[in-house]
């Protein structure tokens, strides 16, 4: 077990605790408040590549970018493009009046594909035909920790933090563009992997009448685990997907978008 999945395997029994003692004073506490938000936004995951050994050859493959490379006006190579995932989220947020901090329950959902594209080659009498390489990658995050929110001048910034599991999938899929009308599946190589880890975020937000709200968002996260990956070569007359496995990869991410909900009771 890695460094980091030990210390948020410890870090997640201090969360329940501290709900369980925030529970308990639920009967002598005031009545109930909280809020359920929802988010919209991306995660950003990240950008780090990784060195791997595939068939003798050492390589950088980089985990989270999903399409084809950018380049610039004369073709070279400027970045492997944008780790970006749309993302979607629920901040429930629940506790006693007079309580110091409130148990936080998140939910984050993230998804993003892309295709790269990899031409013909022609090694004299043999010809590679092309290939496309449609790569997909999700993550679901569930959050419990505590969270705190003040007003300040009409407005209610908020703090939390706590520990998180985090699931990541990942599938690679090869097709051959050239076959029928819309191209013929090839080979597919995919999987997953859950580990915990922590988060801490916060945001602000302004309510407009009695319950509703909106505002802005932002966390970060951290979960290591092990995630398949692929390296694309072409030889015996076609492309090929080589299953690789990425060790050390974070799951987690920076996320930032616009929180929309209502707080309870009224005020």
């Amino acid at each position: 077990m890695s460094r980091v999945r030990s210390s948020a395997s410890r870090l997640i029994p201090t969360i329940l605790a501290l709900c369980v003692v925030l529970g308990t004073g639920a009967a002598s506490a005031g009545k109930n408040v909280g809020s359920i938000n929802f988010t919209l936004g991306n995660k950003r995951m990240s950008g780090d590549s990784l060195r791997v050994t595939v068939d003798g050859d050492t390589i950088r493959l980089y985990p989270w970018f999903l399409s084809a490379p950018r380049t610039g006006a004369a073709g070279d190579t400027l970045g492997p493009g944008n780790p970006m995932q749309p993302a979607l989220g629920v901040e429930l947020t629940w506790g006693h009046e007079g309580w110091p901090a409130l148990i936080a329950l998140d939910v984050l959902h993230s998804y993003d594909d892309g295709i790269q594209k990899f031409p013909a080659i022609n090694l004299g009498p043999l010809v590679i035909p092309p290939a496309n390489v449609r790569r997909r990658a999700r993550t679901i995050e569930v959050a419990l920790g505590a969270r705190r929110a003040w007003k300040v001048l009409g407005l209610s910034p908020y703090l939390g933090a706590g520990g998180t599991w985090v699931r990541a999938s990942v599938a690679y899929e090869m097709s051959d563009p050239s076959q029928g009308q819309f191209g013929s599946l090839g080979p597919s190589v995919g999987g997953s992997d859950a580990a915990f880890g922590y988060w801490a975020g916060g945001g602000v937000y302004r309510r407009f009448g009695p319950r509703f709200q909106i505002g802005l968002t932002g966390r970060y996260s951290k979960a290591t685990i092990d995630l398949p990956g692929t390296r694309v070569v072409g030889e015996s007359g076609h492309y090929r997907l080589v299953p690789v496995t990425l060790p050390g990869v974070d799951a987690g991410g920076k996320h930032f978008g616009i929180v929309v909900g209502w707080s309870f009771p009224n005020r």
